[in-house]
Order: C-alpha cells, then sequence, then structure tokens
C-alpha cells in the first residue's frame, strides 16, 4: 500500500486536476506513480516535461530500455521494471534480453553495444561513477549526444525507481 493517498479526479485541487488530465492515457487510466506525484504538481510538470525529453532523444530507444531495466532491476523497482519491460518489447528487447538481464555479461543475448550499455547502467546505478575503461568504449562506439543521453536516461531511472520505492507505489 502506498505511503501517501493516491490523487484522483475526485480528491484532486485545481491545479492538480490539471496535470491529471495531461497525463490521463488514451485508456482513461492514470498510472499510479502521477497519482502520487501529483501531491506536487509544480515539479510532476516539470518532470514530465523532462521525462518526455529525455525519452525521445537521438540514443537508440531499445539501447535506451535496456540500460533503464536495468536500473530498475538492480534497484529491485517492480514498478519501473514492468513498465519499462513493455515499452521495450516496442523498442525491440526481446523476452530472452528481459529474462537474462541479470546476467547479461554470459548471455549470447546481447550485442556486445548492448552489453556495454548494460554494464555502464550497472556501474552508473551501483557506484555513481563511470571508469574510464567503460568511458573509453562509449566514446569509440557512441556520440557525445548518445553518452549524455544514455547518463540522463540511466538518472531518471534511478530517480523514478527511488521515487516508486520510498513511497510503495501499487502496480497499476
Amino acid at each position: 500500500m502506498a505511503r501517501l493517498p493516491y490523487v484522483d479526479k475526485e480528491n484532486a485541487g485545481p491545479e492538480q486536476e490539471k496535470i491529471l488530465a495531461q497525463l490521463t492515457q488514451k485508456s482513461g487510466k492514470i498510472a499510479n506513480m502521477w497519482k502520487l506525484w501529483c501531491h506536487s504538481p509544480q515539479t510532476l510538470e516539470a518532470f514530465i516535461t523532462f521525462y518526455k525529453t529525455a525519452m525521445k532523444g537521438s540514443l537508440d530507444p531499445k539501447l535506451r530500455e535496456l540500460a533503464y531495466v536495468k536500473a530498475s532491476s538492480i534497484n529491485d523497482c517492480a514498478y519501473c521494471g514492468d513498465a519499462h519491460k513493455i515499452a521495450g518489447r516496442r523498442a525491440g528487447v526481446t523476452d530472452q534480453q528481459i529474462d537474462e538481464i541479470g546476467h547479461f555479461a554470459e548471455s549470447s543475448a546481447y550485442s556486445p553495444m548492448e552489453k556495454l550499455v548494460l554494464r555502464y547502467a550497472e556501474e552508473l546505478t551501483r557506484t555513481a561513477r563511470t571508469s574510464d575503461v567503460i568511458m573509453e568504449e562509449l566514446k569509440k562506439n557512441l556520440s557525445e549526444k548518445d553518452i549524455v543521453e544514455l547518463n540522463v536516461v540511466v538518472g531518471v531511472a534511478n530517480l523514478t525507481n527511488r521515487f516508486n520505492m520510498s513511497m510503495m507505489t501499487d502496480p497499476d
């Protein structure tokens, strides 16, 4: 059970109603994460703009989703992991890759580039630092723009993981 009450259309104030209307999915549903974050409409509104930008950069969507799922797996955030497994499948992540993400280094399901991105996401999530070895490999294989976007994606994953883990967000 979530640690704060969910903000729904029925109990929302005017600012909250506005942002909830923007976040209503085609199904009419609003994700529980947004219902919790809506207690602070101004930070949620800023985050949504940032999140949409971060998730639509030039970095290959498959690499982006693999990094997000890896960070969520390390942080044991099922809420984010489940959402990004769905997004990952849309971007080309296979069920085998999702199943083997915990031992990606030994798996034949990943390309060398995908393994590099997963190593980066793992290292950044666990230590908040990047080794020179991994950074040099990234520079050989990705543009500077893509490296920055990858860093931002891992950072966003860690932010949302911590938000949902701390708030004990219920599955949607």
